[in-house]
């Protein structure tokens, strides 16, 4: 592991991105961004936001992004604006990096990776790119089948349904709810869909300034501040499912209210954040140098209070039973589910699921 460096050693440095690919020198460092420059004949230039930054291993800085994230978002010829700096992601980053790292303004913590591929890469990834969603199928918020990605724009998303009585789609990109890994989910039904959005061309842009949309777009934006980038990845089924103690009623909690929530132990330990929603388990990240994923299981959830999800393990046995770098089998989540303990046990000092 290499020392702990100052932001003024770092000029020169190499850089890579979360799933090893290089992004060039650092050229300058400011407050709030670091500028690399990748290539000699053609050049690319990168303003990475500092918070952004896992550490130094000896040889290079790691990013905690991909390098299509880096090219995509902060890819450009000057530097980015201010609001950069203000989402509520980078804002969230930069609380947490700060409490684990106090001295972060002024140093480079160290890198905790082993050689090779950081060890950030995951396949559990919160967004997947729009690009790579040609093709792919779409069901509606009622589960009918729309069709097939057939191209993307900056407003929408065009779906062209059947192979002779050809039917297109123009769904607005914000009423796009995720990927379960199978099928693009979209929060409209499919009478929505065909009333409001089938037809032979494509819309203007001034038809989706409608009031319910503007709506949409903000709530799905303070929800998930990098959706311009990618759609998030989602469970197939509807949520995570609680059972209250006192009535037994069982209460549907949405998958994507959850994510980026807080995890806590029955030891009331933090373990991290929310990342991804599988359909029998959900992935923990914890960490922001050295980054730990846990994947557990939903039956080990037994508490929601609107800010934290609770787990039914110590924290003690959180890392030796839960964290991995892939995801798990069906058989491993088999055996991982049948340590969970009875339905109703809460950690000590949580109120019941609202």
């Amino acid at each position: 592991m290499s020392d702990i460096i100052s932001w003024d050693k770092a000029i020169d440095k190499k850089v890579k991105s979360s799933d090893d690919k290089d992004l060039g020198k650092i050229q300058s460092v400011t407050r709030d961004y670091i500028q690399t420059k990748e290539g000699t004949v053609s050049k690319n230039y990168y303003y990475v936001p500092k918070y952004y930054i896992q550490g130094y291993d000896g040889d290079h800085l790691w990013v905690s992004l991909t390098k299509y994230e880096v090219k995509s978002r902060f890819e450009g010829e000057k530097e980015p604006p201010a609001a950069t700096f203000e989402t509520p992601d980078y804002v969230r980053r930069k609380t947490t990096v700060t409490k684990q790292y106090p001295d972060f303004e002024t140093n480079i913590p160290a890198y905790a990776g082993t050689s090779g591929a950081a060890t950030t890469t995951t396949p559990a990834s919160v967004a997947m790119p729009w690009d790579k969603i040609i093709d792919r199928k779409v069901k509606s918020s009622d589960n009918e089948d729309v069709g097939k990605v057939e191209s993307i724009a900056p407003s929408y998303v065009e779906v062209k349904e059947g192979s002779v009585h050809k039917k297109r789609y123009f769904i607005p990109k914000y009423y796009v709810q995720g990927f379960d890994g199978e099928n693009i989910r979209t929060s409209l039904t499919k009478d929505e869909i065909k009333d409001t959005y089938e037809r032979d061309s494509p819309p203007t842009e001034s038809e989706f300034q409608t009031q319910q949309y503007m709506e949409q777009k903000r709530k799905v934006e303070s929800t998930y501040p990098q959706f311009l980038h990618g759609i998030p990845f989602m469970a197939k089924e509807s949520g995570v499912n609680l059972q209250t103690e006192q009535s037994g009623e069982i209460l549907a909690i949405p998958w994507e209210e959850i994510i980026h929530k807080r995890v806590k132990t029955t030891d009331s330990v933090d373990i991290g954040d929310i990342e991804l929603v599988g359909n029998e388990f959900i992935v923990v990240r914890e960490g922001v140098a050295r980054i730990r994923h846990y994947y557990i299981p939903k039956s080990y959830i037994n508490n929601y209070d609107g800010s934290s999800v609770y787990v039914a393990a110590p924290s003690g046995l959180v890392s030796a039973k839960f964290e991995r770098e892939t995801e798990p089998t069906p058989e491993e989540i088999r055996i991982l589910s049948g340590g969970a303990p009875p339905s109703g046990q809460r950690p000590k000092g949580s109120n019941a699921a609202p």
